[in-house]
């Protein structure tokens, strides 16, 4: 275009009009406009994640059965609370309605506790597991009508049967009774719920010393290292008739080497970090679980995190001191003052490591009151209330078991348990052995 056709008079040009100067208010106005709407995109999305979230804890905790124990029990009968540690009752159920019918035992009429086990977790994030023989002959209290379960007046029987009777409320009374220890919380498991748990986390690395085959646990390990998976897990913590004397000490042994190795493949296999394990850890923890309801699923991964911080060697494993009943030779009666010692360290949060065997003089075998055990003298006769005992014969010790007290797994014969014994999560099966007892003097 000619350049007179920007000068209308013919003219010369006209002088460009000078630049304007910016204007800060302007800018600080647009910029106010981005980082509104920045902001507000971000409420967005942070609304969304919060209500996703939500939405994530509530359906997980939707699928939980969950149980008033403070409605259930008694708040002036229980322990007083001491101090800020932590006291979970893991209690695995022994019933075959639903999917755990597949293990076995269709005719099973109720349940009881197949497993019942103590966890203390301390501020300093030490932990301790004590396991309770299910087969210990105890003064059971008596129990309110709970759920199905219909009640029972106080008798000297079977501590697995208090969950038959009043449900998971009785089981933690019974403790309580027995520990004088406050229960601040508990687990009730399934069979299927930990075989799924052990899934969700992809196996548990083990070193099986030798194979071991038990039929009626559905168990067929052969020797050496390997990764069990969930079904293999379950076989392994059940196995009792065909694995060592068929008797339940030596099964819980087998538990606690489980338990440390598992353990170790939550806390320092990155289970807690990857959240497709972590997702699927909760999902078979809330659809096959029941709590207490104040035990909710993110004080769960709270206590998870605090066991992510421990050390294998400070999580100790111990079983409450046993003697064999004298009233029956496949039953155990609690060694009371040593008991209650263990009980007394754990209700103090003292290291249990650090009792040893009281003497008499000491207050140890008779000497002093009992502070635990059962209250009757061990040489009582037990007196099931109706119901309790198991109707369906696999849950019984069948024809030809060796008496659980009477022989070592070696074979050699067996002295009650002296003075208290445990081992850390570090523990190995192939170098320290499985299934032979707590004692230091274990191969």
């Amino acid at each position: 275009m000619p350049d007179d056709a920007t000068r209308p008079d013919g003219g010369e040009p006209s002088p460009q009009a000078p630049e304007q100067a910016p204007d800060p208010g302007r800018r600080r106005r647009r910029l106010a406009r981005v980082l509104g709407w920045t902001a507000a995109a971000l409420a967005l999305v942070l609304a969304a994640g919060a209500a996703s979230a939500y939405g994530y804890y509530r359906s997980l905790r939707s699928d939980m059965v969950q149980h008033d124990l403070d409605a259930a029990l008694d708040g002036e009968e229980r322990p007083e609370k001491i101090g800020d540690d932590v006291n979970i009752l893991f209690i695995g159920s022994d019933d075959r309605e639903g999917g755990n019918a597949a293990y076995g035992g269709k005719d099973f009429v109720g349940e009881r506790s197949d497993a019942l086990m103590l966890a203390h977790i301390s501020p300093d994030s030490r932990v301790t597991v004590v396991n309770v023989p299910r087969d210990s002959l105890v003064r059971l209290p008596e129990c309110d009508a709970y759920g199905e379960a219909e009640g029972t007046p106080g008798y000297y029987g079977m501590i697995n049967a208090a969950l038959f009777h009043g449900g998971p409320p009785c089981a933690v009374k019974t403790v309580e009774s027995l520990t004088d220890v406050r229960i601040d919380h508990f687990v009730h498991l399934s069979f299927v719920g930990f075989r799924d748990m052990v899934d969700a986390v992809g196996g548990v690395r083990m070193c099986i010393p030798e194979p071991m085959h038990d039929e009626r646990a559905q168990l067929d390990l052969e020797a050496g290292e390997q990764t069990l998976d969930g079904e293999q897990s379950l076989a392994f913590v059940r196995a009792r008739y065909e694995i060592g004397n068929g008797g339940d000490i030596g099964r819980i042994d087998r538990q606690q080497m489980f338990l440390g190795a598992l353990a170790s493949e939550v806390t320092e296999g990155g289970v807690l970090t990857d959240p497709a394990r972590l997702d699927g850890l909760l999902r078979s923890i809330s659809e096959h679980t029941a709590t207490d309801s104040a035990l909710s699923l993110d004080k769960l991964v709270s206590l998870a995190s605090t066991l992510a911080e421990a050390d294998m060697g400070e999580i100790g494993f111990y079983t409450v001191p046993w003697a064999q009943a004298p009233s029956d030779p496949n039953r155990v009666v609690w060694r009371e003052q040593e008991a209650a010692d263990l009980f007394a360290a754990i209700k103090e949060d003292r290291d249990p490591e650090a009792l040893g065997s009281p003497s008499p003089e000491e207050g140890g075998e008779d000497g002093g009151e009992p502070g635990g055990g059962p209250s009757d003298p061990p040489e009582a006769e037990p007196s099931p209330a109706p119901g309790a005992e198991p109707s369906s014969s696999e849950a019984q010790d069948g024809p030809g078991v060796v008496p659980m007290s009477a022989l070592a797994d070696d074979g050699s014969d067996a002295a009650p348990q002296d003075g208290l014994q445990g081992r850390d999560a570090t523990a190995d099966p192939c170098s320290d052995g499985l299934g032979q007892g707590t004692g230091d003097d274990a191969p």
